[in-house]
């Protein structure tokens, strides 16, 4: 027979205490001695010098040049925007 319940209730359905238990520790001996931390050996890598930032900047004359071609409207009884070329515009309230 499998009889199905919880640890932490009785068969009457009571909730039964929690009980502790103790933690047993070990009682250390002499003085306390550090350990070095360990270091690996890595390259020395400096930090960028000077406030030439130049190479760190992204070209967005392409992404400008093909978002002129268009506009954004939002759609009609909707919550989201649709993008409209240029050549469209004159049909967007209609």
């Amino acid at each position: 027979m499998i009889v199905q319940g919880s640890v932490n209730h009785s068969f009457s359905g009571r909730k039964r205490g929690v009980t502790k238990s103790r933690k047993i520790t070990k009682k250390r001996t002499g003085a306390y001695v550090p350990s070095t931390p360990y270091r690996r050996e890595t390259k020395d890598y400096p930090s960028l010098e000077g406030g030439s930032y130049g190479a760190l900047k992204k070209d967005t004359t392409e992404q400008a040049e093909i978002s002129s071609k268009f506009t954004v409207a939002p759609a009609y009884n909707k919550g989201a925007y649709q993008v409209i070329s240029k050549e469209d515009i004159k049909h967007i309230g209609q």
